[in-house]
């Protein structure tokens, strides 16, 4: 079973989501063949509902107390604004979604016969456009800081399912793939990518969840429990579930294989209920339930998903279905994390007004007026949700660190890469003028006879985003190697500096203010923040004066003013 996850954090997937637009007919129709669309029993004769694979699955992962989140690209229409409304209703984190204006978001087309079976068709919109660029880029930060992460062969192009497996894998988060449709489908009819890809993207995966379909094409076997259990060998998994529909599941962990029955229900519309069950799995795996607990919760939520129209859970009774139906330990209620606030549901978007792909994103294509507006907007957005994130010792260690240092004649340096080094700068100077004595030292000096500067026991606050920057990591080597203590000011606490640092200071930053997305914004505001923040905090500890600072900075409109016994530093 899967142990490693970190359940403070979410569960977060990319992949299909779109609007179901149901119709009930008297049955499929085949090829130069006509049938009847029917009316529902409102009378309607067409239902639309916020579906597809990665969010149906999501939606049911949080009906069943797990957090969950959704990251890619939608449209500005109708539709998207139906999938977003939908998401904050289930209380599923939109924080990483990008609205690109002027562009259509997905749909289906589900046609459900009176006998359940049904026929779909799938317009992929911009789910079908996205790169393993745009993962790296947009999204990146958002993998490395989930629980689990999920995503699907079946839309989203193989390159872009590669890339979000592998930026997880290297971070130690616990990955899920289903495989909705079978090799030759996604290869030769859907074009999502070669046959090397699909083999690259099973390899990647912690958690395989096949449709029967898929897993008939996967392996050769004489019985489902021989497929599950070749399909884990064959690609190195730590789980592998397969649906069978009416016939129950079967589920392994390399240690037992168990078969599942399905739960007893008149289905009325099967839509989806692989993704119930595959929800129903992830939240099983997120609370630790055993192996056959996890599957049997799985089966419940695909139980209940086909007695309702369309693929989403309903709120206020899916749930308590599903445990009308699942006789396994019982789970927590818990459906949201505790630093999950309405800021960190609003979404970022792209202005890309008739752009032709995520690409093509410019600020020329919204006023530049508007533009600045929104970057306003959601740097107030993203300094929002960094606060409603901190505890009320969320300095402490770093200033103890400090303290300590000071306490033993140690000093405090400043360093950082780009923007960061702007900050590294400011800060530099803020400490300074309310009494903390730092210096600033550029990492690019540093292994060229700069780290001199720097003494057994001092202390050096390290600022990158990433923490992945290459010129401050050697920096710090040297650094740490000459006996200094590291504090990180970060976006990504799982960083290679957050593991060489003794204290974190955690910017949580999704997605930066401007229309790309791209230049540093949200996350330089946030670091500068923080930064005041800390200067803030060790000048209150220390009893910094009015005196000590008017003597430290008598000029300008301060000093004035500190002359005249008017105002507060």
């Amino acid at each position: 079973m899967i142990q490693d996850i970190d359940r403070t954090r979410r569960v977060v997937g990319i992949g299909s989501n779109v609007v179901d637009v149901i119709y009930r007919v008297n049955r499929i129709a085949g090829p130069e063949e006509k049938t009847y669309i029917l009316p529902d029993d409102a009378g309607s004769v067409v239902t639309e509902i916020a579906g597809g694979v990665t969010l149906n699955h999501l939606a049911w992962t949080a009906q069943m107390g797990v957090p969950a989140g959704l990251f890619g690209f939608q449209g500005d229409d109708r539709y998207g604004a139906m999938i977003r409304d939908e998401m904050d209703r289930h209380g599923i984190d939109r924080s990483a979604i990008r609205v690109i204006e002027g562009r259509a978001s997905g749909f289906s087309v589900v046609n459900v016969a009176e006998d359940a079976d049904r026929a779909i068709y799938m317009a992929r919109a911009l789910t079908a456009e996205t790169t393993a660029a745009h993962v790296e880029t947009h999204f990146a930060d958002y993998i490395r800081s989930a629980a689990m992460v999920t995503t699907e062969i079946s839309q989203l192009p193989l390159d872009a399912v590669i890339a979000v497996l592998r930026i997880a894998r290297e971070a130690g988060v616990p990955t899920v793939l289903d495989v909705d449709v079978p090799p030759e489908f996604a290869i030769e009819v859907a074009g999502l990518g070669s046959a090397e890809d699909f083999e690259e993207a099973l390899r990647l995966a912690d958690v395989i969840k096949p449709a029967k379909a898929a897993a008939l094409q996967m392996v050769e076997a004489d019985t489902s429990e021989e497929r599950a259990e070749g399909i884990f060998n064959r690609y190195g998994a730590r789980l592998v579930a397969i649906t069978e529909g009416a016939q129950g599941s079967v589920v392994t962990d390399g240690k037992q294989t168990v078969r599942v029955p399905a739960k007893p229900v008149e289905a009325r519309d099967t839509t989806g209920a692989g993704d119930a069950f595959l929800g129903g799995l992830i939240a099983g795996l997120f609370h630790g339930l055993s192996l056959r607990d996890t599957a049997s919760l799985a089966n419940a939520c695909g139980a209940v998903c086909c007695r309702i129209p369309g693929a989403f859970p309903q709120l206020g009774s899916s749930r308590d279905d599903v445990m009308a139906l699942y006789d396994g330990t019982r789970i927590p209620d818990r459906n949201a994390p505790e630093t999950v606030t309405a800021s960190e549901r609003a979404t970022v978007q792209v202005e890309a007004a008739g752009a032709a792909s995520p690409d093509a994103a410019s600020p020329g294509a919204a006023s530049p007026g508007a533009a600045g507006l929104k970057a306003v907007q959601r740097t107030a957005e993203a300094l929002s949700t960094l606060r409603d994130g901190m505890s009320n010792a969320y300095f402490d260690e770093a200033i103890a660190i400090i303290r300590k240092s000071e306490a033993a004649s140690g000093r405090v340096h400043v360093t950082g890469v780009g923007k960061s080094r702007h900050i590294g700068r400011k800060l530099a100077a803020t400490l300074q003028s309310t009494g903390t004595k730092t210096y600033f030292l550029d990492p690019a000096d540093c292994n060229h006879g700069d780290s001199g500067q720097v003494a057994p026991g001092d202390v050096v606050i390290a600022l990158s985003h990433s923490g992945e920057t290459e010129e401050l990591l050697a920096a710090v080597q040297t650094l740490t190697s000459i006996g200094a203590t590291i504090i990180a000011i970060t976006g990504d606490p799982s960083s290679s500096l957050a593991r060489s640092s003794a204290a974190i200071l955690h910017v949580p930053v999704a997605n930066e203010a401007g229309p790309l997305g791209l230049a540093p914004t949200a996350s330089t505001s946030c670091q500068l923040a923080v930064a005041d923040g800390l200067a803030m905090a060790l000048k209150a500890g220390r009893g910094f004066t009015r005196e000590e600072f008017a003597r430290y900075h008598p000029g300008g409109s301060i000093g004035k003013r500190l002359k005249n016994k008017k105002g507060t530093p």
